[in-house]
C-alpha cells in the first residue's frame, strides 16, 4: 500500500455547504491526482490519500468539510503540531510500503518530527521545487515511475522585457498587455475556470496557479481551443508578454 499526504490548497470549490476534502480542494496537485485516477482506476485500492489541513490538520481525503479561509502560519503550524504527529503515527502502523510528502515548507513545519515515525523500509519522496517540478514528481510518483529532469528541453519560456503586446490567432488580432492577459485569466478562474487545468507539459502561472496556455488564449481572443496548437499558444502568450513554464 502507497500513502500520499497533500496539503490544503488555497483554492477550493465552494458549490456546496460540505464536501469530502479530496473534492473541496481544487489545486494543481489535486488535479494530479485526479488525472492520476481516471488514468490508472484499477490502482485506486493501492493507494491512499491524507490532507494536512491549516484548518483541521491532518484528516483523511474522505473527511467532509466546509469551505474555509486558513492560511498555514508557523504559529498555526506550530499549534496543529501534536495532532499531526499522532495522526501520522497511526498512519504509520498500517504497514504501508511508500510514502510521498507532497507539502510546501511551511506545512512541514507541522510535521516536524515525522522523519522519526517512519518505520525502516519505507520508501519516503517529498516533492521540492519550483511548481512545475513539484507536479512532475508527484505524476511520477503516482504511476511509480522515476522523475528527472530534463535537461534537453527548457524549463521556461520567458517573454522579451518589451513584448509586441500584438498578436494574430486564427485571424484574430489581440492588443492587449500581459497584465490584461493575467486579469482576465483571474476573472475567468473566480467564475470557473473548469477547463483551465488541461495542460499536459506547459503552463502559465495566474497568481501562483497553473493554467494551460491553449485555454488562457481561448478565453482572450474567443477561438476555440480545436483550431490551434499548443505550439501556437505559447508564441501568441509570448507576443504579449506572458512567460510560460514547463511541466519536469
Amino acid at each position: 500500500m502507497r500513502l500520499l499526504i497533500l496539503s490544503c490548497s488555497a483554492r477550493k470549490r465552494n458549490d456546496a455547504d460540505i464536501l469530502p476534502a479530496c473534492e473541496r480542494y481544487d489545486g494543481p496537485l489535486w488535479h494530479v491526482l485526479r488525472g492520476y485516477r481516471r488514468a490508472r482506476p484499477l490502482f485506486a485500492h493501492d493507494l491512499e490519500v491524507s490532507v494536512l489541513s491549516a484548518a483541521f490538520g491532518l484528516i483523511p481525503e474522505t473527511h467532509p468539510i466546509p469551505v474555509y479561509d486558513q492560511l498555514m502560519t508557523a504559529q498555526q503550524a506550530d499549534t496543529l503540531r501534536p495532532q499531526v504527529l499522532t495522526c501520522f503515527a497511526d498512519l504509520m502502523r498500517q504497514e504501508y510500503t511508500h510514502l510521498c510528502l507532497g507539502l510546501s515548507q511551511r506545512y512541514v513545519r507541522a510535521m516536524q518530527g515525522w522523519d522519526e515515525l517512519v518505520p525502516a523500509g519505507v520508501a519516503v519522496t517529498q516533492t521540492d521545487g519550483s511548481m512545475g517540478i513539484k507536479l512532475g514528481q508527484l505524476r511520477a510518483w503516482l504511476f511509480g515511475e522515476a522523475w528527472q529532469p530534463d535537461p534537453a528541453h527548457p524549463t521556461r519560456l520567458v517573454a522579451s522585457n518589451s513584448p509586441r503586446g500584438a498578436a494574430t490567432i486564427c485571424g484574430m488580432s489581440l492588443h492587449l498587455s500581459r497584465d490584461e492577459v493575467l486579469e482576465q485569466a483571474r476573472q475567468a478562474l473566480q467564475a470557473d475556470g473548469q477547463h483551465a487545468q488541461r495542460y499536459r507539459d506547459w503552463y502559465v502561472l495566474v497568481d501562483g496557479y497553473p493554467v494551460a496556455p491553449k485555454w488562457l488564449v481561448s478565453l482572450i481572443s474567443g477561438v476555440p481551443t480545436s483550431r490551434f496548437d499548443a505550439s501556437r499558444a505559447r508564441q501568441v502568450l509570448l507576443a504579449l508578454g506572458v512567460d510560460v513554464e514547463r511541466v519536469l
